[in-house]
C-alpha cells in the first residue's frame, strides 16, 4: 500500500504546483500578461505574422476594421465612419496552383461630405480573385493575377457607383524576414449599370513596405492610390500601420492601428483618417489554409 500512497502524494503535489503557477500567472500585471500572450503567439505561430501581411498568402482570414475620416466635403468639415469587412479565402486548384478570393464590403455613415447632406448604408462590393502558384519564383517572390469586379450593392446612389465594373489585377510580393515589400495593381472599366451614373475608368496602386519584429509586431508604410482616367486626377492616402499578433483564448488574433494622410486635394477628399482593425486567422485544411 506504500506505492499507491506515494503516488497519491506526488499527484497532490503536482496539482498544487500547477494551481500555484496558474494563480501566479493570473496575478501578473496586465502589461506582463499581454507580453506573455505575444511571446506565446510568436513561438506557436512563428510565420503567421508574415503571412497576414501578404495578400497572396494561402491563409483564410477575416479582417474587420473601423475607419474614421475627417476634413472632407467642399468646406472641409465633413466626416465619415465605416465598418469594413474584407475576408480572404483560399481554394486549392491542384498541387501547383491555388485561388484566393478577396472581398471588400463596408457600411458607411457620412455627413457634410456631399454638400450639407448625410448618407448611410452599404457601399459597393469589390471582389477580386488571384490565381497564384504554391511555389515562389525564387528570391522569395510570390505573384498572383486575376479579375476584379465592382458590384453595385450600395444602398444609396451617393455612396455607390451604380455601375458593374471589372478589370485585371496583379500582385507581387517579396518576403524575407523581417521585411515585406509588395505591390497590388488593378484597373477597372464600367460595363453595365445605370445610364445616368458616371462610368468608371480607373487604376489603383497599393504599394507597401513593412518590418516584422521577433515578437510579431509589424510596422508598415503604404499607400492606396487611385487615378481617374476620365477626370485625370489622383486620389488616396499614404498610410502608416502598427499591428500586433497575440493570443485570445488560445487562438491567434492580430490587431492593428493605422493613420492616413490624404496627399491629393481632389474634390470632397478628406484630410486625414484613422482606423482600428482586428484580423481573425482561421486554420481550414479543407480550403487549403495554412497557419
Amino acid at each position: 500500500m506504500k506505492f499507491p500512497a506515494t503516488a497519491l502524494f506526488l499527484c497532490t503535489l503536482s496539482l498544487n504546483a500547477q494551481e500555484t503557477v496558474e494563480e501566479d500567472r493570473l496575478l501578473l500585471p496586465g502589461r506582463e500578461r499581454r507580453l506573455e500572450r505575444r511571446e506565446a503567439a510568436s513561438e506557436e505561430f512563428p510565420e503567421l505574422s508574415l503571412k497576414l501581411q501578404n495578400p497572396l498568402a494561402r491563409i483564410l482570414v477575416i479582417p474587420t476594421a473601423m475607419e474614421y475620416k475627417k476634413g472632407s466635403g467642399p468646406l472641409g468639415t465633413g466626416e465619415s465612419f465605416a465598418i469594413r469587412v474584407a475576408p480572404r479565402v483560399p481554394f486549392v486548384i491542384n498541387d501547383e496552383w491555388h485561388m484566393l478570393s478577396k472581398s471588400d464590403l463596408a457600411w458607411v455613415s457620412q455627413k457634410d461630405v456631399i454638400g450639407n447632406t448625410s448618407q448611410e448604408g452599404l457601399t459597393d462590393l469589390v471582389q477580386t480573385f488571384f490565381f497564384s502558384p504554391d511555389r515562389s519564383l525564387g528570391w522569395d517572390l510570390y505573384w498572383g493575377v486575376g479579375p476584379s469586379f465592382v458590384i453595385p450593392t450600395a444602398t444609396d446612389s451617393l455612396i455607390g457607383s451604380e455601375k458593374l465594373s471589372l478589370g485585371p489585377s496583379i500582385g507581387i510580393f517579396r518576403q524575407e524576414r523581417p521585411w515585406t515589400v509588395g505591390l497590388i495593381l488593378n484597373h477597372i472599366w464600367s460595363v453595365a449599370g445605370s445610364s445616368s451614373a458616371q462610368s468608371l475608368n480607373a487604376s489603383r496602386l497599393e504599394p507597401i513596405i513593412g518590418y516584422t519584429t521577433e515578437r510579431s509586431t509589424f510596422f508598415s508604410l503604404g499607400a492606396k492610390l487611385g487615378y481617374d482616367w476620365s477626370g485625370h486626377h489622383w486620389s488616396g492616402p499614404l498610410e502608416f500601420r502598427l499591428s500586433q499578433l497575440t493570443l485570445i483564448a488560445g487562438k491567434p488574433v492580430q490587431w492593428g492601428l493605422g493613420l492616413q494622410y490624404f496627399v491629393f486635394s481632389e474634390p470632397n477628399a478628406p484630410e486625414w483618417g484613422a482606423l482600428f482593425q482586428v484580423t481573425f486567422p482561421i486554420d481550414s485544411p479543407r480550403r487549403g489554409s495554412e497557419l
